[in-house]
């Protein structure tokens, strides 16, 4: 009898906590993370949010960017933010596009911000995995949608469906 009452305040206590995580206001996270003096302003109410996590070293990362751009002027002037976040400093990122002049990002950029870097990753680890590129999908209420890794046609069509489904005109 001891054993099954234990089982069931495990699971009563697994099922809670997962609940708990689903119910966090990432957009409230992430605000919290960037900081009053961040180049990236805070996330507001009714916005969507695409997050990439991303590194001039990683080739997946480079080749997704002009698929990501087109996406980006697809939805301007809709209530959606694009957001680039890379653990490598600005000077990395300055040396990366004297080699490609050409390589552009759409997306508002951040270099360097650790702690919204582990905020993000963290969100992908929970769901067993850690690699880039990360995508994040946070839908107007702050919910995160959708976490997935990778530069793929697949994942492109993963974005355009949230967005047909969550952006909207202002």
């Amino acid at each position: 009898m001891k054993i099954l009452v234990s089982i069931l305040t495990i699971c009563s206590f697994l099922l809670f906590s997962g609940n708990e995580k689903e119910h966090v206001n990432y957009k409230e996270e992430m605000n919290k993370t960037f900081g009053k003096n961040s180049e990236i302003p805070e996330l507001l109410a009714g916005e969507v949010a695409v997050i990439n996590i991303w590194a001039t070293w990683c080739g997946p990362c480079i080749r997704e960017i002009p698929e990501m751009n087109k996406i980006v002027k697809e939805y301007e002037g809709k209530s959606v933010r694009f957001l680039a976040f890379s653990d490598e400093p600005m000077s990395t990122f300055k040396a990366f596009q004297k080699k490609r002049p050409d390589f552009e990002f759409a997306y508002e950029v951040s270099f360097g911000n650790q702690k919204a870097i582990n905020l993000l990753k963290s969100l992908e680890k929970q769901r067993g995995g850690s690699a880039i590129p990360i995508h994040i999908l946070i839908d107007k209420e702050g919910q995160v949608v959708d976490v997935f890794i990778g530069a793929s046609s697949a994942n492109i069509q993963k974005i355009k469906r949230f967005l047909n489904e969550h952006a909207s005109a202002e």
